[in-house]
């Protein structure tokens, strides 16, 4: 049962927001479900990335691409923020399985455009609506911040994450191998300061963060024996976001010990 989770959960989230600002979205889903305004539309930050892995293995099962396929990287989609490739422009060719893993474990912003030039911004948002996503969209390249002046950004919602989550563990869209393969890259995650930082050795975690100026995020499938359960909680509007980082992972610690 999760009542008493959600009863921690809710606690928490009521003693945070006392002196602390930001605008909390929660969807956790198991043998029941948690929710806070989990169906608002706000900033996705790195969350994103988990469409663009579900459309780019679509692709390859499709055999549109290849996950062995090297590909000749493009200078306009060498960006800051996190990620490896920025650092060695002499790697002038990459494979897609490479850039899916270190969009996935370092969210690497470049190799996550190189994935957008690559797969395309038409069906990656063609993919969110596949999927049921209702507040899901894609319409700029990591770090643009051109673009993010003009008030175009990538959007979500803490229910479609989760949505995300459910196809890459036990969805119908991808073949089993490759679901398995987002699983892999997932579990590899090195960014697990959030959700999983304090969940204990009985569970294992398969997480994706997202994180913007006033923004964090995580979104995680945790796993004890048979037991499934996703977990998305996005929050934004924070004026300090280490404040953010640490209620995440109290969110982590009060599912795991309470369910």
């Amino acid at each position: 049962m999760m009542k008493k989770a959600r009863m921690k959960i809710e606690d928490a989230v009521t003693t945070w927001k006392r002196s602390n600002n930001g605008l909390i979205r929660i969807h956790i889903e198991g043998k029941e479900s948690i929710r806070i305004n989990s169906f608002i539309q706000q900033r996705a930050a790195s969350t994103i990335k988990l469409l663009l892995a579900i459309e780019a293995f679509r692709q390859i099962d499709a055999g549109i691409l290849a996950l062995t396929s090297a590909i000749q990287r493009m200078e306009k989609n060498t960006v800051g923020g996190a990620g490896v490739l920025k650092a060695l422009p002499q790697l002038t060719h990459i494979k897609v399985e490479e850039l899916l893993t270190l969009m996935i474990i370092v969210s690497d912003n470049t190799a996550t455009n190189e994935l957008i030039s690559l797969v395309g911004f038409e069906k990656i948002n063609e993919c969110a609506k596949n999927l049921g996503l209702k507040k899901t969209v894609l319409n700029r390249y990591m770090m643009d911040e051109i673009a993010v002046e003009k008030g175009i950004d990538n959007y979500t919602c803490a229910s479609d994450v989760v949505k995300c989550l459910r196809e890459i563990y036990e969805g119908s869209l991808l073949r089993k191998s490759s679901r398995e393969k987002i699983m892999r890259m997932l579990e590899m995650q090195q960014f697990q300061h959030k959700l999983p930082a304090r969940i204990g050795s009985a569970f294992q975690a398969a997480n994706k963060t997202g994180e913007l100026q006033g923004a964090e995020h995580d979104s995680a499938i945790l796993m004890r024996g048979n037991e499934t359960y996703y977990a998305v909680v996005l929050i934004d509007g924070l004026s300090d976001n280490e404040q953010g980082r640490r209620l995440i992972a109290d969110i982590g610690y009060l599912l795991s010990s309470n369910i």
